[in-house]
């Protein structure tokens, strides 16, 4: 289970969550194959208005899993800062899980973005770092 620290294990520790969704953002090259590795994770707090995402610095995953020279790595990398960018640029156009599901749906690359999954936030920053380094982390 994901939790964003460790102390979350008595009720008043929930007190002042918010619910989030995380989404992890996936490297998958050959759609018909289904084979893909995390490179990044998104969070989403309506209530809070953040939205967000952090993907690897580096292609380490995906050259262990998919081989050395099986993708442009200066193409990954700028596909998964567009993301990053896009997101922090149109925020504001971000009130629902509607609204992240659409912009889910309308991309159109290499990179996914997993359907929303619901979680309990108490400081999305601290939140996103956590699944980070849990789901994504090189």
């Amino acid at each position: 289970m994901l939790s964003e620290t460790p102390a979350l294990n008595e009720k008043e520790d929930l007190m002042g969550a918010t619910r989030g969704y995380y989404s992890l953002i996936q490297y998958c090259p050959d759609l018909s194959k289904a084979e893909s590795v995390n490179v990044g994770v998104l969070l989403f707090c309506p209530e809070a208005k953040f939205i967000d995402a952090r993907t690897s610095s580096e292609n380490s995953r995906v050259r262990k899993f998919f081989g050395p020279g099986t993708f442009d790595p200066v193409r990954l990398q700028a596909a998964k800062k567009a993301i990053e960018a896009r997101l922090r640029v149109c925020r504001d156009d971000f009130r629902t899980v509607e609204d992240l599901n659409h912009f889910i749906d309308t991309r159109a690359n290499e990179l996914l973005i997993t359907p929303p999954r619901p979680m309990k936030v108490l400081n999305p920053e601290a939140a996103l770092d956590a699944l980070f380094k849990e789901l994504a982390c090189e």
